[in-house]
């Protein structure tokens, strides 16, 4: 049986170069689509397409499938740039759903965020639960959600929304907490915490992220699906700083700063969908 061709957008990101490899290893034939080339090189195989999501053009190929994973991220920059995130986040989630129509693509595997839910007040947050994004950024995600519901019952599109909670890894961007820890003490710099470092975050291993996107790729259930993907337990802020100190073997200066209004006290997800719909359960766990 020939093997699914995918279209991966944030192919050079973080998470996109870690869905890439797992996808390729595999046996699909991925198209990795990104504005900048990536930090290592793609698998053997993997077809690069130069391209910015906002303004060009997409590859004239009808796909099995569209892996969307490129966007502005970030909650706090957000605040400061939201016409930037529409554009980039709405703007071009809606052109490719539009590619997809128009070349008849019917799977879409759509990166969304934890962040739509807002505070989450000590409950795990389950797909169903109302949703409450506090920052442009969330709003962009909970909105191309909408978007993707509008294309699935319009154009029969099936459309899955992966809710991503914190992810980290090898690569992962350097504004991210545990890696900014890292970072500062490797650089004998004062660890930087917002707030009283008691928040609390699901952190979820970017290996099983890429799981996660693979079996959605291959979901076969309704047209329009979300999917919280999470470990259903989180860690604090000071907890990550200890695990930095280990990373490196330094003791962190700690160096407080007013909490952020974007930063929720917690979030963690509920798995009980992903299990049971999508056959999917976090396989790392934070150490």
């Amino acid at each position: 049986m020939e093997q699914p061709s995918i279209l991966v957008t944030g192919a050079s990101g973080f998470i996109g170069q870690h869905v890439v490899r797992h996808l390729t290893s595999l046996g699909h034939h991925v198209t990795a689509l990104d504005f900048r080339p990536p930090g290592d090189p793609f698998p053997e195989g993997v077809r690069y397409f130069r391209c910015d999501i906002r303004t060009d053009p997409f590859p004239k190929q009808r796909f099995d499938a569209v892996v969307h994973l490129a966007a502005l991220a970030g909650v706090r920059p957000s605040i400061d740039r939201p016409l930037d995130y529409v554009h980039a986040n709405i703007g071009g989630t809606v052109r490719l759903l539009e590619f997809c129509r128009e070349q008849g693509i019917r799977k879409f595997v759509f990166a969304s965020s934890s962040s739509v839910y807002g505070d989450c007040k000590g409950c795990a947050s389950a797909e169903s639960d109302p949703l409450h994004p506090m920052s442009p950024y969330a709003l962009t995600k909970s909105q191309g959600e909408q978007w993707g519901e509008l294309y699935s019952r319009l154009h029969g599109i099936r459309f899955v929304a992966l809710r991503f909670f914190t992810v980290w890894g090898d690569g992962q961007r350097r504004d991210l907490a545990l890696a900014a820890f890292t970072k500062a003490l490797n650089d004998g710099q004062p660890v930087r915490v917002n707030g009283d470092g008691t928040q609390r975050r699901d952190l979820t291993h970017v290996s099983d992220v890429a799981r996660a996107v693979a079996l959605a790729a291959g979901y076969r259930g309704a047209d329009f699906a979300v999917f919280n993907v999470g470990t259903g337990r989180n860690h604090s802020v000071l907890e990550m700083v200890k695990q930095a100190e280990r990373f490196t073997g330094r003791k962190a200066v700690i160096e407080r700063h007013p909490g952020h209004p974007t930063d929720v006290p917690e979030t963690r997800a509920s798995t009980l969908k992903s299990a049971t719909c999508l056959g999917w359960r976090a396989e790392v766990s934070f150490p």
